[in-house]
């Protein structure tokens, strides 16, 4: 009875701890005696890796996210404290900051939460010698493809970070970027005018852009690509579940939320899924209703491009062969853009075969007679690889 007791009270002073940090941490911002995580995010830069305490740093605060999320799936009491956690340090940092501070995700990015307009963003987590040196060598790689002969095409989509719509953007490497580029390499950047333009083609509570941003992506690659693009694609949204996406979740927070979204199309065409005839499971566009967890992946799951490679048939041999190497940026639309192709090969190296090894580009373009290679990421990944991908360690 008596360790039941200190083990009673020692859980108590763990969990009543926890919440006074808090409004202690509240009172010491406020008072400018510490800053928020100590970090000064008015200028906050991410976290830079100058020394080797600042690489355990960054390696513990991964391995302390990917514990978290396994918790949260799994164990529902924890669940419930951890989001009230999140939800009082939620609106003690609305009082404090004009863009909230969340935490950091598992890529050590940075996330804010717009409290004006309503939707999350992410930082840049590099420092500008950092960008510089990484941008020259995502510039070699691309041009070093081109002088092989490739017909290299590129889409830069641009997520907030990226936009000139906030203060410490990154529009202006967008700009080296392409400038760099061979001559010969074709380009195009996602223009975004306005943050309601903005909230529109990308998820408020996610990373991925929606179905309104991947159509207008569609449409500049169909310009990019030289192919005609299909007509009377009419954008839905799936309302019979919320979704809040990977920034939603981090945060814990469910104030704001929102909807899948994607074009309702049908095609024809045969697809293979690393070198097999693909089954029902692939690219369901269905929500699964019977999902209880708030936070669950409908993302993932509605469009379910988890594959390393895909090839879209659609047994037209009038046409070019087109392979796009690619991220989740491209699930939506792959299919829409292979519709203009004999067949479509798919390459994402996060998956299946090529995820631990490299890709030989030059040979897999000469054995299956393909044309063009359009290069679809996000923009920070396609010009400064900052999920470290290693284009050019892994793609030849």
């Amino acid at each position: 009875m008596q360790k039941d007791k200190r083990l009673v009270v020692t859980f108590l002073v763990v969990i009543f701890g926890v919440f006074l940090c808090i409004p202690s941490k509240f009172v010491l911002v406020k008072m400018g005696i510490m800053s928020m995580n100590m970090d000064n995010f008015s200028e906050y830069k991410g976290n830079i890796e100058k020394n080797i305490v600042d690489k355990l740093n960054n390696i513990v605060g991964k391995i302390e996210n990917n514990i978290e999320n396994k918790v949260i799936n799994y164990f529902p009491l924890y669940s419930n404290l951890n989001t009230l956690y999140q939800r009082v340090n939620f609106v003690s940092n609305k009082l404090l900051f004009k863009d909230v501070p969340i935490k950091t995700n598992s890529d050590g990015e940075y996330i804010f939460y717009d409290k004006v307009n309503e939707f999350y963003y992410l930082t840049n987590k590099y420092s500008d010698e950092e960008l510089d040196v990484r941008l020259e060598k995502q510039v070699k790689f691309f041009n070093d493809l081109s002088n092989k002969g490739i017909n290299v095409n590129i889409y830069i989509p641009t997520r907030y970070e990226f936009t000139k719509l906030k203060e410490n953007n990154l529009s202006g490497y967008i700009d080296e970027f392409v400038n760099k580029l061979d001559s010969k390499i074709n380009t195009r950047v996602m223009n975004v005018t306005s943050v309601d333009e903005y909230k529109k083609y990308f998820y408020k509570t996610d990373h991925h852009w929606t179905i309104y941003g991947a159509l207008d992506g569609y449409q500049d690659i169909c310009d990019l690509l030289g192919i005609q693009k299909l007509n009377d694609l009419n954008a839905l949204e799936h309302k019979e579940k919320k979704y809040y996406g990977s920034l939603a979740k981090t945060a814990l927070n469910d104030s704001i939320n929102d909807y899948i979204s994607d074009v309702d199309i049908k095609l024809d065409y045969d697809v293979y899924v690393n070198g097999k005839e693909a089954d029902k499971l692939f690219k369901p566009r269905e929500i699964r209703l019977d999902r209880n967890y708030k936070y669950y992946d409908y993302y993932v799951q509605y469009f379910n491009g988890q594959y390393g490679n895909v090839v879209y048939d659609y047994h037209d041999d009038n046409k070019e062969n087109l392979l796009i190497v690619g991220d989740s940026y491209s699930w939506q639309i792959d299919y829409l853009i292979a519709s203009s192709f004999n067949k479509t090969h798919v390459i994402n190296l996060r998956y299946d075969e090529y995820k631990n090894k490299g890709f030989n580009l030059s040979k897999y373009v000469s054995d299956n007679n393909i044309s063009k290679v359009l290069f679809l990421y996000d923009g920070g990944s396609s010009i400064f690889d900052q999920y470290n991908y290693d284009f050019e360690g892994r793609v030849k």
